[in-house]
């Protein structure tokens, strides 16, 4: 999912000093500590047998890598041709965020340990499910923008062209996994 976000943010570069190649750099840094925690997380819940404190403090910590990403995705000053899709991944990160918040706080009130297929199957888990699909949908036009880069390699060598249109970057941002369980 880290990936996805970060394919769309990077994807819609807007109104500051890093070239498309740049961001796209910083951003896959910041996207690969944030889904490294959250794939770590993930992985010690797996491998052990978990009290409701565990239960809470796994959706502490999985909040917090998020936030900590949003924060670093707000921090990049790119510059670009599409600032309206750079606002809009932000804006749709954000509402995945908030809607893992959601299930955070609905898993946080439960009285019992409850499974990783209780925490989606509550309305809280839907909404995570709908931020998602909203993501995927903006994602695929994200991914055509990059696309649309590949075309400027033929001006790349005219030097009267500004440089800013003459960058390429070739990237895949896995649209299809934005998709839970793909």
């Amino acid at each position: 999912m880290a990936a996805i976000i970060l394919g769309l943010l990077v994807a819609s570069c807007g109104d500051g000093s890093l070239g498309l190649a740049e961001y796209n750099e910083q951003g896959t840094a910041l996207a690969a500590v944030m889904e490294g925690r959250i794939a770590a997380l993930d992985a010690a819940w797996d491998s052990e047998t978990a009290t409701v404190d565990d239960v809470r403090m796994y959706w502490d910590q999985r909040i917090d890598a998020y936030e900590t990403g949003l924060e670093g995705f707000r921090g990049l000053k790119p510059s670009g041709e599409v600032a309206e899709l750079h606002r809009t991944g932000m804006d749709l990160f954000t509402n995945l965020v908030e809607a893992e918040s959601a299930v955070a706080d609905r898993v946080a009130s439960f009285e019992t340990v409850t499974t990783p297929e209780q925490w989606w199957a509550t309305a809280e888990g839907a909404a995570v499910r709908a931020a998602e699909e909203d993501i995927y949908s903006v994602c695929l036009v994200f991914q055509a923008t990059y696309d649309a880069t590949v075309k400027r390699i033929v001006v790349s060598d005219v030097p009267w062209i500004p440089s800013e249109m003459k960058e390429v970057v070739q990237v895949d941002i896995g649209c299809e996994t934005v998709r839970r369980g793909t």
